[in-house]
């Protein structure tokens, strides 16, 4: 995935199933992009050489790497989740001043990472270069198969296994952890958010059965709504207990959502309604102030949750980081809103 405002527009135009992100223009991000940037720390890995088999090749990490470029943010949360530190990784613009996510922050010690940007035509392949990095982790970079060729050239480079924002966090975690000598921890950290994610249905039975609906805003001030099972937040949320409705699934259109007009959303009152407004409060107060909107029954008794950016985001990327952060903080007040459904 990528890194930024490409992100932004996309929730915003609900281009959800997506969930793709990038930075308007290149440039370099903060930090230091010379070879005295930071080495990360990381336990003792073995059994190198280590082969990643990808969709753009396979790919050979001769020894145990110690610059690390992570250019996916599950590759990069990942890496951090395991205490590995990387020289370089996705600039994730709009949440946080500094770049970085309220589940990435806590995770970093001592000199920042380099911040990377991309632009259209993807990262700076000199920036990249300048990292002197040994591995590039490129597991969830959305246009890899674009950049592929030039980053190889640098340091051996993964790439996605199905295809771009096909794999699940689980495939990109391990194959993480497998480039780094450590699939052990790799199996073991994706037990442990799994388990994570399965607490939520005892810790909350409140949840279970009930129908929900996830929204954002259209630029058009239409309202987007996810109407496929297989979409990755819809599939998080099912894990929680939580029922798509049927009557979101039949709704007319190809892919992960579908458009609705004020006149339209009748079908949102359902027992439990998300909405996101691409962090947009003049936009926010024209739909809640619609006499439509308020007038659906799950608005007026309070099954109406608004989500801003650091709730929404990783919703639509769940990573080892973001997912245990989407439980202590996104699910209570869900939970808190599907009691009076």
């Amino acid at each position: 995935m990528r890194n930024s405002m490409r992100r932004l527009a996309a929730a915003g135009a609900l281009v959800l199933g997506l969930g793709l992100a990038t930075a308007c223009g290149g440039g370099s991000g903060g930090g230091d992009t010379s070879a005295a940037a930071p080495a990360p720390t990381t336990s003792a890995a073995s059994g190198f050489p280590v082969t990643v088999t990808h969709k753009l090749g396979t790919t050979t990490i001769p020894s145990e790497p110690k610059r690390i470029v992570a250019l996916g943010e599950v590759d990069q949360d990942t890496l951090l989740a395991l205490g590995v530190q990387p020289v370089g990784m996705a600039e994730l613009t709009g949440i946080q001043p500094d770049g970085l996510t309220p589940w990435t922050a806590p995770k970093i010690s001592g000199t920042k990472p380099t911040l990377l940007k991309a632009g259209e035509s993807g990262f700076s392949v000199e920036q990249i270069a300048a990292l002197k990095p040994d591995l590039i982790l490129a597991g969830g970079d959305y246009y890899i198969d674009k950049e592929y060729a030039n980053l190889s050239r640098i340091a051996p480079t993964t790439a996605y296994q199905t295809g771009p924002a096909e794999d699940s966090w689980q495939s990109v975690a391990r194959q993480v952890a497998t480039a780094i000598g450590r699939p052990a921890d790799g199996d073991k950290l994706v037990t442990d958010v799994e388990a994570k994610i399965a607490s939520v249905k005892s810790d909350h039975p409140e949840l279970t059965g009930k129908k929900f609906a996830l929204t954002s805003v259209f630029p058009s001030g239409n309202i987007g709504v996810m109407k496929s099972d297989t979409d990755i937040s819809v599939k998080l949320f099912n894990q929680f207990g939580l029922v798509l409705p049927d009557e979101l699934k039949q709704l007319p259109g190809e892919g992960f959502a579908a458009e609705l007009s004020m006149e339209k959303i009748e079908v949102l009152d359902v027992d439990l309604l998300l909405s996101h407004y691409n962090d947009d409060p003049a936009t926010q107060k024209k739909i809640e102030d619609n006499k439509l909107f308020a007038g659906l029954d799950v608005v007026k008794r309070g099954s109406y949750v608004p989500l801003d950016l650091k709730w929404f985001w990783p919703l639509r990327t769940p990573t080892p980081l973001a997912i245990p952060y989407v439980v202590d903080q996104v699910v209570p007040a869900v939970a808190k809103a599907a009691k009076g459904a």
